[in-house]
């Protein structure tokens, strides 16, 4: 009897082995699978605030400069701009963040790299902003499909980039629907037009101006707060200490940012917020995710618009932002698979 004892024994020490190898084995990836959906997670979390927060942002701006007459999108923007410098600036002085391209940033290189970039983006919130005391939300989310187009032919102009055929044949498709559309938008106001217009013009040349600086630099979304804010708001306060200032004078408009203090400062905090998240989004995933998620945002303030806030999308509008999305995304693909 003693032999199959110890058989016995031996039997269950082989499968006491096997068991341990195999619980070693599927130790690691229980932490992976974690890890995973931790990544998940974030993702999830990072595309739906930047889903909330531009649009919460859009509606805010939208409520001071049209609810509450404060028709003064220089200084709104501005605002906002003198938020970011002051959050990003005390980040930085307090060790939070380090500036790891501090030494690169001359005099020379500062004139001649960011303070366009400043111009351009404060062009960009000071247009992108007036323009929503002439053109209804819904309408402007249309005209933003509009962007590629202008920043595609600044890139080429420039030499950054050559678009191909086939993403040529998007940009004229997307034309096309942003003409149907603005043809179906009835009483088209044209100073409202011309504002969003030159709004993405200013957009377009931002895009251009950064993608050549990020050929040889790379910024963080703090540190590039920190050396651009600043300049951006220098340029909107200083525009519209002449063009602003003498009418709100008049008019005591200063007295609405008291009264209306609190969501003066959602607007100002929204702003930072935005470049957060779309650092974020981009960050944890790419850049097409983050073209995907803004045209879906835009698509989504369209509804919100006709639903919520009253306003009138005619059909030839509808079909001509539709043909605009359906060449958008061809552009992206295009874009993304250099086809």
């Amino acid at each position: 009897m003693a032999a199959p004892t110890r058989a016995t024994d031996a039997a269950e020490q082989e499968d006491a082995r096997l068991l341990l190898d195999s619980s070693q084995l599927a130790a690691p990836a229980a932490p992976r699978r974690a890890s995973a959906l931790l990544r998940a997670l974030k993702i999830l979390v990072y595309c739906a605030l930047y889903l909330c927060v531009g649009p919460a942002l859009i509606l805010v701006n939208r409520t001071l400069l049209k609810q509450f007459k404060f028709d003064y999108p220089m200084a709104l923007s501005g605002l906002g701009l003198l938020f970011s410098s002051a959050v990003s600036l005390a980040l930085v002085h307090s060790g939070a963040v380090q500036l790891e391209q501090s030494s690169k940033i001359t005099r020379a290189f500062y004139l001649r790299n960011l303070l366009p970039i400043g111009g351009s983006m404060a062009a960009t919130l000071a247009a992108g902003n007036a323009v929503y005391l002439y053109l209804p939300v819904g309408f402007i989310q249309m005209l933003k499909a509009f962007t590629p187009v202008v920043t595609l032919l600044l890139l080429a102009l420039s030499g950054v980039e050559r678009p191909t055929f086939r993403v040529s044949l998007c940009v004229l498709g997307i034309c096309a629907g942003t003409a149907l559309a603005s043809l179906g938008a009835g009483s088209l106001n044209l100073l409202g037009l011309a504002l969003m217009l030159a709004a993405e013009a200013f957009e377009a040349m931002r895009l251009v101006l950064t993608q050549k600086l990020l050929h040889n630099f790379k910024f963080g979304i703090i540190e590039g707060q920190y050396w651009m804010a600043p300049i951006s708001a220098l340029w909107l306060f200083g525009t519209a200490a002449f063009m602003e200032l003498p009418r709100a004078r008049r008019s005591h408009a200063w007295a609405t940012v008291v009264d209306q203090a609190p969501l003066f400062a959602l607007s100002a905090s929204l702003g930072f917020f935005v470049n957060i998240c779309t650092f974020l989004v981009i960050k944890a995933t790419n850049s097409v995710t983050l073209k995907v998620l803004g045209t879906a945002r835009n698509a989504g303030l369209v509804v919100f618009s006709t639903l919520f806030l009253g306003e009138q999308v005619g059909l030839l509008e509808l079909v001509g932002y539709s043909l605009s999305l359906f060449f958008f995304a061809l552009y992206n693909y295009y874009k993304y698979y250099n086809l």
